[in-house]
């Protein structure tokens, strides 16, 4: 169930929230909706925040430079980090545990280049 009238995309997955198969399938099923969106030229959210549920498939929509510019307007109000901590834009770490960045033992591809 979900509306989407406006060009926003809000779905409704019920489950039972005490049963940690049907919670974890839910969040898949939820992260597989959103980065379709993005496959299909759509966006995570144009509207409220993202917060912590839709963090995870931000590092599907937005390249390594767009998350540092974000950080940067992030860092130009907020330069004590007090505002939201780990909120609304994905860290390095967010997308390779998220399985959006190729880690293998422990190294990612071309760590000479610079990250954030």
């Amino acid at each position: 169930m979900f509306h989407a009238g406006d060009g926003n995309l809000h779905p409704l997955i019920l489950f039972d929230a005490n049963d940690t198969d049907q919670l974890h399938r839910c969040e898949l099923f939820g992260a597989d909706i959103l980065e379709t969106s993005v496959a299909m030229g759509g966006t995570i959210t144009g509207e409220h925040g993202v917060g912590v549920e839709k963090l995870n498939s931000m590092c599907v929509q937005f390249s390594a430079a767009e998350n540092e510019q974000m950080f940067g307007v992030k860092r130009a109000f907020d330069a004590k980090g007090l505002l939201n901590p780990g909120k609304v834009i994905p860290t390095l770490q967010r997308c390779a545990e998220y399985g959006k960045m190729l880690v293998r033992g422990g190294q990612m591809a071309h760590p000479d280049l610079p990250r954030f």
